[in-house]
């Protein structure tokens, strides 16, 4: 195991980035996080010139923290790695994309709607915009590039329907929105896939609001 070997160990320190992932992804964010909270403060303390590393160690991290509702402590890394992101690899490379879709997520937990829906809305357009010349699919694999466009179509229309602020033009928005989603959805993953179904669930909950005022 890796608690026999040196702190400063490389084996170590990926067996314990490991170790909360795999934690985190068997939906056990209690027991993830000190995992990912020691795993980050050994890359600071020994590999701190391995950036790629760091950034994904603290993505991780933040995500977590967001699982379990620290949305505040979330959104301070979220901002930090996305604006990092976009500064070593370019606003249009694949991380930065899903670096803004956490940062935009975490902004509609938070409430903040309004700027939730500008950045998922900007970042929509450039994803949207790579794949059109093939650029995203070139470093993705093509479900995972419709991916990242789904759940960003699903960022914006939420941000959209849920803020109290809502108009009936942002309703319909988030309606046409995710409709055509679905379709992707539907034509990329199969009807019965789980990201399928939650759009469909989606959709049903925005038309649900424009009944009152249609």
């Amino acid at each position: 195991t890796y608690l026999g070997r040196p702190e400063a160990d490389g084996y170590r320190t990926q067996a314990m980035g490991v170790l909360g992932t795999a934690l985190f992804e068997n939906r056990r964010p209690e027991e993830a996080l000190p995992v990912l909270e020691t795993s980050l403060a050994l890359i600071r303390r020994h590999w701190s010139h391995d950036e790629s590393n760091m950034l994904i160690a603290q993505s991780n991290l933040a995500v977590c923290y967001g699982v379990l509702g620290r949305h505040d402590r979330a959104l301070v890394m979220h901002r930090a790695i996305f604006a990092r992101t976009v500064k070593l690899r370019g606003k249009n490379s694949d991380h930065a994309l899903i670096d803004g879709l956490n940062l935009a997520e975490t902004l509609r937990n938070l409430g903040r709607f309004a700027e939730a829906a500008t950045l998922a809305r900007k970042q929509l357009s450039l994803a949207r915009s790579r794949q059109s010349n093939g650029a995203m699919v070139v470093e993705f694999e093509h479900e995972s590039a419709q991916e990242t466009i789904l759940l960003l179509t699903r960022t914006l229309a939420d941000s959209l329907c849920q803020n109290p602020e809502a108009s009936r033009g942002d309703v319909r928005e988030a309606v046409s929105l995710l409709q055509h989603s679905l379709e992707q959805a539907r034509q990329t993953f199969g009807a019965r896939h789980p990201r399928t179904v939650q759009t469909e669930e989606k959709l049903e909950a925005a038309r649900h609001l424009e009944l009152p005022n249609s």
